[in-house]
C-alpha cells in the first residue's frame, strides 16, 4: 500500500487569528464555569460531611463521598458545555459561584448554602442546554377528518 496523498489547503480557507482566539476562549469558558460549579459542590459536600465527625472524616466516608461527587463534577461540566450560555447567564452563575466559595468555609449553614448555590447554577446550565422554541407559526392542531378527506382526494 502506498503512502496517502494529503492535498494541499485551498487558498480561500484563511483563517482570522482573532477571531480563532476568542472563539477558543468562549469555548472553554463554559466548560471552566461547570467545572468550578461540580467542585463547589464537592467542596460543599465534604465539608458538610466532615461536620458528622469528631477528628475528620474516615477513609471510607471520604471514599462515598468521592464516588458521590466526582461523576457530579463531570456531568455539570459536560452540561455546561453543551449549554448555550449567554452574558446574562455568564453573570449570574459567576455570582453563585462567588457566593457559594464565600459560604463553604462559614459553619454549619455554609456548605448548605455552598450545595444549593451549585444546585442554582446547575439549573442555570440546564435551561441553556434546553432545545430552542419553535416558531409558533409552524403550530397548527390537524383534525383528523381532514387527513381522511385529504387521502380520498388522493
Amino acid at each position: 500500500m502506498g503512502s496517502p496523498v494529503l492535498s494541499p489547503p485551498a487558498s480561500n480557507n484563511q483563517v482570522a487569528t482573532g477571531a480563532l482566539s476568542r472563539s477558543a476562549s468562549t469555548r472553554h469558558l463554559p466548560l471552566v464555569l461547570g467545572g468550578l460549579t461540580g467542585l463547589l459542590g464537592l467542596v460543599g459536600m465534604a465539608r458538610l460531611a466532615s461536620g458528622a465527625f469528631d477528628g475528620g472524616m474516615s477513609r471510607f466516608a471520604w471514599v462515598v463521598v468521592l464516588a458521590a461527587m466526582l461523576p457530579w463534577v463531570a456531568y455539570v461540566a459536560a452540561r455546561a458545555r453543551h449549554g448555550r450560555l449567554t452574558g446574562r447567564r455568564v453573570l449570574v452563575v459567576l455570582a453563585l459561584l462567588v457566593l457559594g466559595w464565600a459560604a463553604v468555609w462559614l459553619s454549619v449553614s455554609g456548605p448548605v448554602l455552598a450545595l444549593t448555590s451549585s444546585l442554582a447554577a446547575f439549573l442555570v446550565f440546564g435551561v441553556c442546554a434546553w432545545p430552542a422554541r419553535r416558531p409558533a407559526a409552524d403550530d397548527r392542531f390537524v383534525r383528523i377528518e381532514e387527513l381522511q378527506r385529504e387521502e380520498e382526494l388522493d
